[in-house]
């Protein structure tokens, strides 16, 4: 089982990954990594973190493909899924909200925000 303070944090961009968890772990969380959805799928079978952030534009399986395999997996249906694009605009927005995600932050990412987020959620 994971730890409440448990993010996953999936990108194909390693560099991404890494920046990011590093961050998050400078904030107190735990991290994990997935580098597309089908890895997202399979970490989330194992083990159900307290949140997932995940970009939405990967290769094999994308965010969208794989938000909604995660929301029909037990337990996940309410499980907090963060979209992070490079898309601001209100269709991005609505097509992440639409297929499952609970949030969308945009890059260049805006730490403090996702940051505060994170902390609503405890």
């Amino acid at each position: 089982m994971a730890s409440a303070k448990q993010v996953l944090v999936v990108d194909d961009n390693v560099d991404v990954v890494e920046s990011l968890s590093a961050l998050l772990q400078c904030h107190g969380y735990e991290t994990a990594a997935a580098h597309n959805g089908y890895e997202a799928c399979d970490w989330v079978k194992d083990a159900m973190p307290k949140a997932i952030i995940m970009d939405l534009g990967m290769p094999w399986m994308d965010g969208f493909g794989a938000v909604r395999a995660i929301r029909r997996m037990p337990g996940a249906q309410s499980l907090p899924i963060i979209a992070l694009t490079g898309s601001a605009d209100r269709d991005s927005v609505k097509k992440a909200v639409a297929a499952g995600f609970t949030q969308h932050f945009s890059k260049p990412l805006n730490f403090d925000h996702l940051n505060s987020y994170l902390a609503s959620l405890s």
